[in-house]
């Protein structure tokens, strides 16, 4: 078996093993122009059939290295003419994005080149978009996110599979990539800024790498594969913290002694996953979910802390809740028309008012003629709840009945002419008690 089909082999395994890729696909290729991409292109092309698989390109010009780069796009699409196959080009303005937002070119780059694939996707009805992360590049990441002090996520590398992005490449080793083109006799072309000391990866590549392979030639080897049983374990305690956060985790909050019944690793699981989805999916460092643990631990009522992105943890009353400064609800008022539904998003719920003479259900008697709402609750709110004596203010009401402030200001009230007859769902107004005719009040 020559190296070419050896590596095809290799390819060809990892797409069935992982199921990346289905009879049918329409898949596209991110086409640098590099080795890698090169490589990929090729196998995939010479694997179509037996794959089944109709296969396009996409190289993006982030328009940084001026002359080279248009050359890249040049070299891209003249490969990509030789097989036959489509290749879409595009110049984005990565310096652009990366001034506007603040980060790095690195990471301006990456946001434009799968923004670049996913519309193409969308137009081009992909089915996979393929990209050539390999072995060595697999190294890198779990080097650099130990070196950050990456979750245990991050150290099981780069994921074969994330959603419609596959890499069929992550099992073969950079030198075994160029000897295929070698032996293909592929022309590719190399960026200037993969040679380059000034990136971090760059670092790990040509320096860091290089000198751990001087104790252990196999280090690229022995690294990925105990990145592969990382995430095994990975996968086993993720399971585990998805049933716990759905059994536990309503709200946005968690009660805290549930959350201290928990394993230690299972229970940072939650509280990530907790705030990731007010982050909208965005990952937070081991320091962070360290203080929302202790914060937790503590289980002091009104204590809190701030984390990014305008996120807070805080406890009430034995949950710890987690929310966006200013997130409460705000005001609303709907007025009630007798014998007729009426929606209120802000509860989710339909209510309605109507004349009634028998005490079947939630029933009042009200002032005639009053004006009957729903509404929040607002600053000076009482009542006179039944089984009290005397008036109470609402905001005593609640922090009595230790009900989280979150919950407050969406609380559901019925009113009668502004005056409290109904916290909805919990505690009636003596005042407006039923004496044989009057409304009654239905929620559903």
């Amino acid at each position: 078996m020559t190296i070419v089909e050896k590596i095809r082999k290799k390819i060809y395994n990892t797409i069935k093993s992982s199921a990346l890729i289905d009879e049918g696909d329409r898949v596209l290729v991110g086409l640098s122009g590099g080795a890698d991409s090169v490589c990929l292109t090729h196998a995939l092309y010479s694997m179509r059939q037996e794959l089944g698989i109709q296969l396009f390109a996409a190289h993006l010009n982030h328009g940084l290295r001026g002359a080279e780069a248009e050359r890249d796009a040049d070299e891209a699409k003249k490969f990509s003419e030789t097989l036959g196959i489509k290749c879409v080009t595009e110049t984005a303005d990565t310096r652009g994005l990366a001034r506007e937002k603040g980060i790095s070119e690195e990471t301006a780059g990456r946001e434009l080149r799968y923004a670049f694939f996913d519309r193409l996707a969308d137009e081009m009805n992909i089915d996979k978009i393929a990209t050539a992360h390999n072995k060595n590049d697999n190294a890198e990441t779990i080097v650099m996110n130990f070196m950050r002090g990456a979750s245990m996520s991050g150290l099981c590398g780069i994921p074969k599979r994330r959603g419609n992005i596959i890499r069929p490449l992550i099992d073969v080793t950079r030198a075994e990539i160029e000897e295929y083109c070698r032996e293909e006799k592929l022309e590719y072309v190399t960026d200037s800024t993969n040679l380059a000391d000034n990136y971090t990866r760059n670092k790990v590549r040509h320096i860091l790498l290089p000198e751990m392979e001087k104790f252990n030639p196999n280090f690229i080897e022995t690294i990925t594969k105990n990145a592969g049983l990382i995430a095994d374990d990975d996968a086993f305690i993720a399971r585990t913290a998805e049933k716990e956060y759905a059994e536990n985790v309503s709200g946005g909050s968690i009660n805290i002694d549930a959350l201290e019944n928990l394993d230690i690793s299972v229970k940072r699981r939650v509280i990530r996953k907790l705030i990731s989805e007010i982050r909208s999916g965005r990952d937070l460092s081991s320091d962070y979910i360290a203080d929302v643990l202790a914060l937790a631990e503590k289980n002091i009522t009104g204590s809190s802390i701030n984390l990014p992105d305008g996120v807070i943890a805080r406890v009430e009353y034995g949950r710890l809740i987690t929310e966006r400064v200013g997130s409460e609800t705000k005001d609303f008022e709907y007025e009630l028309e007798m014998g007729r539904e009426t929606y209120v998003p802000e509860l989710d719920i339909t209510v309605m008012i109507e004349y009634t003479d028998k005490s079947d259900g939630i029933c009042f008697t009200a002032p005639e003629g009053a004006k009957i709402t729903v509404r929040n609750r607002r600053d000076g709110d009482f009542f006179y709840p039944v089984g009290m004596t005397g008036r109470k203010k609402l905001k005593e009401y609640f922090i009595n009945e230790k009900i989280p402030r979150a919950e407050r200001s969406a609380a559901g009230l019925l009113t009668f002419n502004g005056e409290i007859a109904y916290i909805i769902g919990r505690r009636r107004d003596r005042r407006f008690g039923f004496n044989g005719s009057g409304l009654k009040f239905t929620v559903k």
